[in-house]
């Protein structure tokens, strides 16, 4: 056996086989500084570094002045984790203009990079793309180093021109969406993510980052299938699975995400974020009692009670303890939650009828809000124009225009509930969530997915009976891929501020029934700017009181002109007289939706349970019995409210309602 026989049986392919026949060799007594070094590494082509490492330390010993061997050290050891010692050995000859000199900065930039020193490893990348612009592999070291350093702006730079340069650079793609989502550009951050993908769709940390990415963009469903993707590819890293449970959770899937926290649970059962994400998971399913066993087993098993505040006062704010929910919510440090921590405050605040302490805390939970969502004013004043712009086009001679409608298809036209956030739709669909023949979808993105298939509304003029029933089509295989036990029954379909898409879903559903709730114009806005953290669509409009007012107006008045062009089937409900009388309401209700009445509607504590988990942020007030505390809650606070009463006392006045 000699040297030239390891070379022989590597190029063959028999790459273990050149490994023993080399260790053979070289434990014989043989001192052959290139052998060590070959040897060493096929090891890591093998897969094997920690076997090829010392093979590598030998040839460096026996051939100190040997590069090569040098530079297959440092990189093996910056692979391994070694950081420290992969920067000993590339440091003094990372100053050399050579190639070898290069690569030494480069491994030098990378160890030191995950050493933590992100800023000294982003001199070290700067320099060597000055040197080098074609250089994508420095370009997205130095990309990952920015971003750490938290130089947003010159990290997407970096490692556009990685991703530019090699596209097939998956890991530069990932960093890029995250670089994307931490400028608050979800959009581009999926689009990044869906490179990365599409590139290596087997990649956990592409698919997490595309999960992410979705969540940040609203588009749930998608975000969903993209974290079951990345929990295959993560097998049993339990760390990784909390931060898909996370990101579910914030998707308002908090049973999928319950899962996921109870997975890692099973991997390793101390594991802190697990057992806090399940207690929020268990918090927003309404379990309340599992919740406060998880917290004694957590504070019996000694930890910190700083972690576990938040959910201690959830637990004693549900079940009445308020005084000691609201001292136990201030103690808890604000740096773990302070969004959080603000809102439940200020809600406890509020059930002790204390509007001062309870305002300062709502305005503080949206403040931080605000800044930590980039862009959120755009994207107010955005969505805010969307209505203009539609109220805008509907006009009577507009509408005069329209192509003739569609035959009925063979499915019940639906029966959408509107109204603007925090107006009682939860309770309404909450309440004919019990009716056997009824299937509730709750702020689903059906009628989304059916809006972006059409585009510019103005197209609905001229659609044909084909593309309209091309549009239903679209809309029922929505419905049946969120409910497929829905068959024959009738489609509730409730998402408040939907109602912009009035017109198409008219031009698809002529025979369809729309059911608007309205409450006070003061209560609702003041309901919606105290629960805006719990908002998943267009929050950014909550932010602020005014704001949220305007909006108000904004929408009301689109309604309005809806309900005056369009022969839309209409029943208006009101949230004030629904609590009042909710047998007589629901009578009513079901009589216009063509449902026989069933007792079953008034059980609304049972149709919570029975659904578990309720999307919207009045989640936790449905599965209690009616209450009648919300009404006239903006009394309290009409000092505050100062501001927005021009904008909402016009609207007072025209539904009735005192001011």
């Amino acid at each position: 056996m000699s040297p030239a026989d390891v070379l022989a049986r590597a190029r063959s392919g028999d790459i273990p086989g050149a490994i023993a026949a080399g260790e053979a060799l070289l434990t014989g007594g043989l001192r052959d500084p290139g052998l060590s070094m070959f040897v060493g590494m096929l090891c890591g082509r093998n897969g094997d570094l920690s076997r090829g490492i010392p093979h590598l330390r030998r040839a460096v010993e026996l051939a100190p002045r040997e590069i090569a061997a040098k530079v297959e050290l440092a990189r093996a050891l910056m692979a391994t984790g070694a950081h420290a010692e992969s920067e000993s050995v590339a440091a003094p000859l990372a100053s050399l203009a050579t190639p070898a000199g290069r690569e030494m900065q480069r491994i030098l930039g990378h160890a030191r990079f995950r050493g933590g020193a992100a800023p000294d490893a982003a001199q070290l990348f700067e320099a060597l793309v000055a040197a080098d612009s074609a250089d994508f592999e420095s370009w997205g070291g130095l990309g990952a180093a920015r971003l750490a350093a938290d130089d947003i702006a010159g990290a997407v730079t970096a490692l556009e021109q990685a991703t530019a340069l090699r596209p097939p650079a998956t890991e530069a793609w990932v960093n890029l969406a995250r670089a994307h989502a931490a400028a608050g550009d979800f959009e581009a951050a999926a689009a990044a993510a869906a490179q990365a993908t599409a590139r290596a769709p087997a990649d956990a940390a592409a698919q997490l980052e595309l999960g992410r990415a979705l969540a940040g963009t609203g588009d749930h469903d998608e975000a969903l299938a993209a974290l079951e993707a990345a929990a295959v590819g993560v097998g049993d890293n339990a760390e990784l699975l909390v931060e898909i449970g996370d990101i579910e959770f914030t998707c308002k899937a908090p049973e999928r995400a319950e899962t996921r926290f109870r997975s890692a649970l099973a991997l390793a059962p101390g594991l802190l974020g697990a057992r806090l994400g399940l207690g929020r998971a268990l918090e927003r399913l309404n379990r309340t009692a599992e919740l406060r066993d998880l917290l004694a087993e957590l504070a019996a098993d000694g930890v910190d009670g700083d972690a576990t505040a938040l959910l201690h006062a959830v637990v004693l704010r549900n079940e009445g303890s308020l005084e000691a929910a609201l001292a136990t919510a201030r103690a808890a440090p604000s740096i773990i939650d302070p969004v959080g921590r603000a809102q439940l405050i200020g809600d406890i605040a509020d059930r002790l009828g204390r509007p001062d302490e309870a305002f300062a805390a709502f305005t503080e939970a949206n403040d931080r809000l605000s800044a930590d969502q980039a862009g959120s004013l755009t994207a107010a004043a955005a969505y805010l124009e969307s209505f203009e712009r539609i109220r805008d086009l509907l006009t009577p001679a507009w509408h005069a225009g329209w192509s003739p409608p569609a035959p009925p298809g063979p499915r019940r036209a639906p029966l959408f509930i509107f109204g603007f956030p925090r107006s009682g739709t939860t309770l309404i669909d909450t309440m004919l969530s019990g009716h056997p023949d009824a299937v509730v979808l709750e702020e689903t993105v059906a009628i989304d997915r059916v809006a972006e298939a059409l585009g510019p509304v103005n197209r609905l003029a001229l659609l044909g009976a084909d593309e309209i029933v091309a549009l239903r089509a679209r809309y029922f295989a929505e419905v049946d891929r969120l409910a497929p036990d829905a068959a024959d029954r009738l489609i509730v379909d409730k998402h408040p501020l939907a109602l912009g898409n009035a017109p198409l879903l008219h031009r698809l559903f002529p025979d369809a029934r729309f059911v608007f709730v309205e409450r006070h114009p003061c209560d609702v806005v003041l309901s919606c700017f105290i629960t805006s953290s719990r908002m998943s669509a267009n929050v950014a409009s909550f932010f602020s009181f005014t704001g949220t007012a305007r909006l108000y107006d904004r929408v009301l008045a689109f309604w309005t002109r809806a309900v005056e062009v369009l022969p839309l089937a209409v029943h208006t409900m009101r949230y004030e007289t629904l609590i009042g009388d909710p047998e007589a309401e629901l009578r009513q209700l079901a009589a216009f939706a063509g449902l026989a009445w069933d007792a079953r509607l008034l059980a609304n504590q049972d149709n919570a349970s029975a659904r578990r988990y309720i999307g919207s942020p009045s989640y936790a007030q449905v599965a209690e019995p009616i209450y009648t505390r919300a009404r006239g809650r903006w009394l309290r606070y009409r000092e505050h409210m100062a501001a927005v009463l021009p904008i909402l006392a016009p609207w007072a006045e025209r539904l009735k309602y005192e001011i």
